[in-house]
């Protein structure tokens, strides 16, 4: 679903923490606490309030226009920082006089009943589909219409249907090159394609590409242009050896992006900021 839910409802659980709006923080609660975790839009009058209850980080998810959005998402108030990928950095303008610590932590996986793709629909795949918002799919209908000249279905699922994995043989992730959306995104949809065991093409974005080099090896194909982008749905199309690959790696993937493993590295984090 929406990164602030893998962030912030899903994540919170896992380290023990809560997830609430920041009207229903309490001094007593923040005081008590290893450390606050702002999610994309810190309320900064309460954020100087608890500034001597605990140690603050802020969880940048899309860091936008910092000449125009960074005063009011406090880049240059904090001096922690969660990012997507370390080049998110670039975008966050000038540090603070206290200086900028970040983590580079991914998104983990949605896949909670470790569901892997099935032999015969790795050998035989019917559908191409896309999991996600429609405005974040781009050039759709070439890419509709290059997938129905191959002789397969092209289905587009909601975000918040995540069942709908389980209906997707090729999966796609594509956006036009943007270079601060490439350098910053998360990992999210290429980590649950992996995780499920579908074989997919992504666009070149810098954490999709994190996913492959944090695996060991690829689970899926990164295109950098439109054109190597639906060659490379056709290359996946054709290709049962190359599909019977990124599905392997399915198990390797659920290990990697689980809820655990992210979680531990958010502790990390905490220790780290508060021994």
């Amino acid at each position: 679903m929406t990164s602030v839910t893998v962030r912030g409802d899903q994540m919170a659980e896992e380290i023990h923490g809560l997830c609430l709006r920041s009207k229903y923080l309490s001094r007593a609660a923040v005081a008590s606490s290893p450390a606050l975790i702002w999610i994309v839009e810190p309320d900064l009058d309460r954020a100087r309030q608890f500034e001597k209850l605990c140690p603050q980080v802020l969880d940048v998810i899309n860091p936008g226009d910092w000449k125009t959005e960074g005063e009011q998402k406090g880049f240059q108030y904090f001096q922690n920082f969660v990012l997507n990928t370390k080049e998110s950095v670039e975008f966050l303008g000038p540090a603070g006089s206290n200086g900028r610590r970040c983590w580079t932590i991914p998104h983990h996986h949605c896949n909670n009943t470790n569901w892997v793709l099935p032999p015969d629909r790795v050998e035989k795949p019917r559908v191409v589909g896309y999991l996600g918002q429609p405005a974040h799919l781009h050039d759709a209908e070439a890419i509709e219409a290059a997938v129905r000249k191959l002789g397969l279905e092209f289905r587009c699922f909601s975000d918040t249907d995540l069942k709908s994995y389980e209906s997707i043989d090729i999966g796609i992730a594509w956006t036009r090159r943007e270079a601060q959306r490439d350098a910053t995104r998360s990992n999210i949809k290429f980590a649950n394609f992996a995780a499920h065991g579908i074989p997919s093409v992504v666009c070149d974005y810098v954490s999709y590409r994190a996913v492959n080099e944090r695996l060991g090896e690829p689970a899926g194909i990164v295109a950098a242009s439109l054109s190597d982008f639906i060659d490379a749905i056709a290359a996946l199309a054709q290709g049962a050896d190359l599909r019977s690959g990124f599905n392997r790696i399915a198990e390797k993937a659920q290990q990697s992006y689980s809820r655990q493993q992210i979680g531990q590295e958010y502790l990390a984090m905490l220790a780290q900021i508060r021994p």
